[in-house]
Formats: C-alpha cells, structure tokens, sequence
C-alpha cells in the first residue's frame, strides 16, 4: 500500500531541465538571446538546475518538486536504472558499508520542511533489532533509499497544496514550484505574471515573499534575543 500511518510512498516520476533551452530561444538566434535582458536571465538563473518530480504510488498521484543540479540529476538517474554504475560513490559505499556492519535500511521519511528545505529521516535496524535514525537530505534519502531498495515515504500533510479562495485557476504545479523559487527568481516571476495580465498568479508570488520576509524577521528576532541571553 502507498499510504501507511500519515506516510505516502513516493517514487520519481521524472528528472527534467528546469528550463528548456530551445524552447526559450525558440526562432531567435544566439545574439538575440544575448540582447534580451529577460531571456539571459531566466538562461543563466535556471539552466544549471533540474525539476525532480516525486510521485504517489498510488491514487490520487499526488505529487512533490524539488530542484537538483546536474550532477545530481546524473547520480539520482544511474541510481535508477544502474546502481552498479554508482559503485565508486558515496550513497553506494554508503548502502554497503551498513549490509557489511549487519545494519538493515528499512525506509526513508521526509518528514518537514525548514527553511525551503525538506528534511528526512533514514530509519535503521542493528542486528539487536534496536532502531537508529539518520537525518539526510531529502536528494541523499532518495539516492540511498533507491540503491537500497527501501520505500520513500512523503508525511501527508507534506502533499497538501494550501490554494487561497482568490487563486483557483492557477495549477498546482505552479503553486508548488513558485515556493521552491529563491527570493530573486520569485521577484522575476512575478514581473513576468503583471507583463501577461496574470493577476492572480502575481498575487499569490507576493503573498509567498510577504511569508518569506515574514520568517526571516522572525528568525532575525529570535537570533537577536538569544544573543541578548
């Protein structure tokens, strides 16, 4: 079953170029890529990164994004379709060192998100039958979790698209990729939602930086009252 106590299993759906280089320049030619402040931008923001699309095993699909760099795009794709392929690397190594020491790898847990970062939790098993945990990023989970050939799972909550009342045309996937964003590319996203009269996509990137602003004058407040103590 994909869902057992609040935990949806997850698997990849697909590892993709965040932008597509054809498509941006579609019939202009090199120079005018160049001369197009808005293009060189979004060429030089977005073409090192990856989309990685989780998705639900079972019914409804729900899905999760995240964003990777190239190299780990190669590494998350060789996991999949040739793990021996990624002998020479550290998941890998990783995977085996813990079979040699008697310690079972029996799923890995997204389990929150901090700071735009999702963190997980890797649950072992010593041969005692005693439990460990390993907090890891949600790329190294998924890499390990794949070569180990352990379960993926997402908390539920975690899935839930918050959508307000003002912004039901706007798709999923853009909700959920507009909160990956950094601060500088949610800034450009929303001058390109004014120029194409998408008001309501607008809306919702200026409430997501309202949130963030919001958080970061939290922390700051709180690393200025520790500091007091």
């Amino acid at each position: 079953m994909g869902t057992k106590e609040g935990l949806v299993e997850m698997r990849v759906r697909t590892i993709d170029e965040a932008t597509s280089v054809l498509k941006l320049m579609e019939n202009l030619s090199f120079d005018q890529v160049l001369d197009d402040e808005e293009k060189m931008d979004i060429l030089m923001t977005d073409s090192q990164n990856f989309k990685l699309i989780l998705e639900e095993i079972d019914e409804p699909h729900r899905m999760m994004l995240g964003i990777i760099n190239p190299d780990q795009a190669d590494l998350l794709y060789l996991a999949i379709n040739d793990p021996e392929g990624i002998d020479a690397t550290l998941p890998y190594q990783t995977v085996e060192f813990l079979k040699k020491l008697g310690i079972t790898l029996e799923k890995a847990v997204v389990t929150d998100k901090v700071n735009m970062t999702h963190r997980t939790i890797l649950t072992l098993r010593k041969e005692d039958g005693s439990v460990m945990e390993m907090p890891l990023t949600l790329f190294d989970a998924l890499v390990v979790a794949t070569v180990a050939k352990v379960p993926f799972y997402v908390r539920e909550e975690l899935l839930e698209v918050d959508r307000p009342d003002f912004a039901k045309s706007v798709p999923n996937g853009d909700i959920v990729l507009l909160r990956m964003m950094p601060m500088k590319a949610l800034k450009r996203e929303m001058d390109m939602a004014i120029r194409r009269e998408n008001y309501e996509y607008a809306e919702l990137i200026k409430r997501e930086m309202a949130t963030r602003k919001e958080g970061e004058e939290k922390e700051d407040e709180e690393e200025d009252y520790q500091e007091i103590d």
